[in-house]
């Protein structure tokens, strides 16, 4: 059996210091504009409204599109479909910047157009690890690819807020999409790393990645992401309403800083397995993690519960990515990358967009039951979460 590589060994590989930096480059605009459009839409209308639909058109599309664009890269190749949502990233990016425009809806639909042109970095790196490391890595790999996630979210939404309010949001859009252009073009069109004939992968799996023996994984994401999303909406409402000071930054940065440090050691003490066995543990840890927010009242112990959360949200991604990697053939690998995205993603926006309508027409202590009803339900799913590496 071969023995798995190092952080330090893998880093040095040929090509990974490539997907690293311009990895994290690349994945920008999904950190800064999801917060980022609702500060932008309300400078360019005078409307949070605008700015949140803005920001909700934007996961939502992206979510939506994500699996279509991870299989035709597969199948043409990751510079020609990359190239073409490159065109339309840019210039969607400077339309909604430079244009004046009467109508709010226009706002909206450009925004649906930076979703679906964004390219899914993520889904490149990860796709791109597995042509240079073995399969014994795939853990530390996606232990690597989690904690530039968990970076990338915790600077994104501080950066934008920051450049928004001592210069203004258009440069903030600017740097996002800058950020992720400069980064997408280092990926796919600088590097050195040969991911093998695509034409003749696409050939052998014509097939889409999809089937219903997946479903239950992506179903666990999907609440998974509404989950997380909707204590990301409590924490900053708590934090108004309860009149609890420096809530919102304290919170994410604890988390966010203990979910990246969290999955570099999964990842460094835990062995690559073919089985989603640690994963429902990891989602059944989480699930209680998230509980403690029913009991902790003051700042210090939300807080805590951040912590406590953060222990389980950087190796439940890591865990999923590296399972997919260990089952998945290469010609199909960017589909289902793109595939795991899509669901974190849609519970992202469904979560958000929920709990923000629970806390306007109801209460805040009426929200959080959604935190029960995002982590309950998969647990009675979790039991049949078995995978399909067993199957022929």
């Amino acid at each position: 059996m071969a023995t798995e590589a190092t952080y330090k060994k893998l880093i040095s590989l040929e090509g990974a210091k490539n997907l690293i930096f311009f990895g994290a480059l690349g994945r920008a605009p999904f950190s800064m504009l999801q917060v980022g459009m609702v500060i932008f839409g309300n400078y360019k209308t005078g409307s949070y409204a605008i700015g949140g639909a803005m920001a909700a058109s934007f996961s939502i599309s992206n979510a939506l599109i994500q699996p279509v664009n991870g299989r035709l890269v597969d199948k043409l190749g990751q510079k020609r479909i990359v190239g073409i949502l490159l065109t339309g990233f840019t210039t969607s990016s400077l339309l909604i910047t430079i244009g004046d425009f009467q109508s709010e809806l226009v706002y909206i639909l450009l925004s649906v157009l930076l979703g679906i042109s964004v390219p899914n970095i993520g889904a490149y790196t990860r796709r791109n690890w597995k042509a240079i490391t073995s399969e014994e890595d795939n853990q530390k790999v996606q232990a690597i690819e989690s904690s530039i996630d968990e970076l990338n979210f915790l600077l994104g939404p501080s950066v934008f807020a920051t450049v928004s309010n001592y210069i203004n949001p258009i440069i903030a859009l600017y740097i996002a999409a800058i950020s992720s252009i400069t980064g997408t073009i280092g990926v796919v069109f600088f590097n050195s790393i040969d991911i093998g004939n695509v034409k003749e992968m696409a050939s052998k799996n014509t097939s889409v990645w999809f089937s219903r023996n997946k479903a239950i994984l992506l179903i666990s994401l999907v609440f998974l992401g509404a989950c997380l999303s909707s204590i990301s909406v409590f924490v900053v409402a708590k934090e108004d309403l309860g009149n609890i000071k420096n809530l919102t930054a304290f919170y994410y940065l604890v988390n966010g800083f203990t979910a990246l440090v969290s999955a570099l050691l999964y990842g460094y003490f835990f062995k690559n397995t073919k089985s989603l066995v640690n994963y429902n543990f990891v989602f059944l840890f989480l699930a209680i993690s998230v509980s403690t927010f029913y009991f902790f009242e003051t700042r210090n112990l939300i807080i805590f519960s951040g912590f406590l959360c953060g222990l389980g949200i950087g190796p439940i991604f890591l865990l999923a990515n590296s399972y997919v990697s260990n089952v998945t053939e290469s010609g199909k690998l960017t589909e289902a990358f793109s595939w795991l995205a899509s669901s974190v993603g849609s519970g992202i926006a469904i979560g958000s967009t929920v709990t923000g309508y629970f806390i306007e027409s109801y209460s805040l202590n009426t929200a959080q039951n959604l935190f029960l009803i995002f982590t309950i339900i998969p647990i009675f799913l979790l039991p049949f979460n078995k995978g399909w590496h067993n199957e022929k």
